[in-house]
C-alpha cells in the first residue's frame, strides 16, 4: 500500500472520529435540555397572562378570586375550558433538540423581540415566570419557540393560533346559559312555565287544557340556551336604554336569586341587545331567537285552549 493511500486512510479515520465526537450527546450543550418542559412552572402560581402579536397591544388575562377575567373587557369571564386547554398545551410542550443555537438563527425562526408571531408572558404579580416567543411553523401543529434570555430555539408541539390575541376568542360563552334542572319557573309575562317531574308545565291550565310538550320544550331551550354574538363596550348601557323593548322574562331558580332578561332593539344594527340581572355586561344577541320567544303565545303552548 502506497504511502499516500495510507495517509488518506489515516485522515479519513481522524475525520470520522471527529464527527462522532462532535455529535456525542454529552458534548452538545442542547442535548441535556432535549425532552424537558419548555416552561418548567406550575400553572397554579400564575395570576396573569399576556399574549402579544407583533405591533399590537398585548391581550391581558388576570386571575381574580377563583376565575380568570379580561380586564380590557370589563373583567368579562374567560372560558375555563379554553384557558385550561391553552395552559395545559403550553406548559406541556417539551423541548426538541435545538434547531438553532444563536440569536442569528432565532431571527430566521422569527422568535426575537423584534420579530415574532406571538409573545406569551406568564406572571405572578410583577414577576415574570415565563416569557416565550413563538415564531414560524416547522410542520403541522408545531411552532418554533424560544425563551427570552435563551439563545436556543426549539420546535415544540404548539401553534400560534392556540394563543389568540382577540378578546372574544377567550369569552366564556356559557355565562347566559342556565341548566334546565336548576330552573324552578319561567315567567314570560302573559303566562308562566313551572318545572315538574314530567318536564315544564304551563301554569293555570283550565278544564280540558293541557301543556303541549313539544313547543314548551323548544321555548325552554331558547330560554336556557341563550347565546350571544358580542359584548358591548362602555356605550352598551346607553344603546340599551335607547332601544325599543322586544321581550322580557324572568328565570326563577331552585336555588339562588331569580334572573331577569330584558331584550331591546337598538336604534341601529341587525342585532338585539340583552341585559341580564346576573351579569354586569350588555350583550349583542341574535334577533331570530328572541323574535321566536316573543311571538310564542299561550295559545301555542297549550292544547285544547279556546281562542278569544
Amino acid at each position: 500500500m502506497s504511502r499516500s493511500i495510507k495517509l488518506l486512510l489515516l485522515l479519513l479515520v481522524l475525520q470520522t472520529g471527529l464527527v462522532a465526537w462532535i455529535n456525542l450527546p454529552g458534548d452538545d450543550p442542547g442535548a441535556s435540555e432535549a425532552d424537558k418542559p419548555l416552561l418548567a412552572l406550575d400553572a397554579e402560581g400564575m395570576d396573569a397572562v399576556t399574549i402579544e402579536q407583533q405591533g399590537e397591544a398585548p391581550l391581558r388575562m388576570e386571575r381574580k378570586e377563583d376565575r380568570w377575567v379580561l380586564p380590557g373587557s370589563g373583567d368579562f369571564p374567560v372560558s375555563s375550558a379554553k384557558f385550561d386547554q391553552f395552559t395545559e398545551k403550553l406548559l406541556g410542550a417539551r423541548r426538541s433538540w435545538p434547531v438553532g443555537k444563536t440569536l442569528v438563527a432565532a431571527r430566521q425562526f422569527k422568535v426575537t423581540p423584534d420579530q415574532f408571531e406571538r409573545r406569551v408572558r406568564l406572571l405572578q404579580g410583577t414577576e415574570v415566570l415565563g416569557d416565550v416567543f413563538l415564531g414560524s411553523s416547522p410542520g403541522f401543529r408545531k411552532v418554533h419557540a424560544r425563551l427570552d434570555g435563551d439563545p436556543q430555539t426549539y420546535a415544540v408541539d404548539f401553534n400560534a393560533f392556540d394563543a389568540p390575541v382577540e378578546a372574544d376568542s377567550w369569552y366564556d360563552t356559557e355565562v347566559l346559559k342556565t341548566a334546565a334542572e336548576e330552573i324552578a319557573r319561567i315567567d314570560l309575562g302573559a303566562y308562566a312555565l313551572t318545572a315538574g317531574d314530567g318536564g315544564f308545565q304551563v301554569e293555570g291550565l283550565r278544564e280540558n287544557e293541557e301543556t303541549d310538550a313539544e313547543p314548551v320544550r323548544e321555548l325552554v331551550e331558547r330560554v336556557m340556551g341563550t347565546d350571544f354574538t358580542g359584548v358591548l363596550s362602555e356605550d352598551g348601557k346607553a344603546l340599551f336604554e335607547a332601544g325599543e323593548p322586544v321581550v322580557e322574562y324572568t328565570i326563577e331558580m331552585k336555588k339562588g336569586s331569580a334572573i331577569k332578561h330584558t331584550v331591546v332593539s337598538p336604534e341601529e344594527g341587525d342585532h338585539y341587545i340583552l341585559k341580564s340581572t346576573a351579569q354586569p355586561h350588555y350583550f349583542e344577541v341574535d334577533k331570530d331567537r328572541f323574535d321566536k320567544l316573543r311571538n310564542t303565545s299561550r295559545v301555542q303552548v297549550v292544547k285544547g285552549v279556546v281562542s278569544g
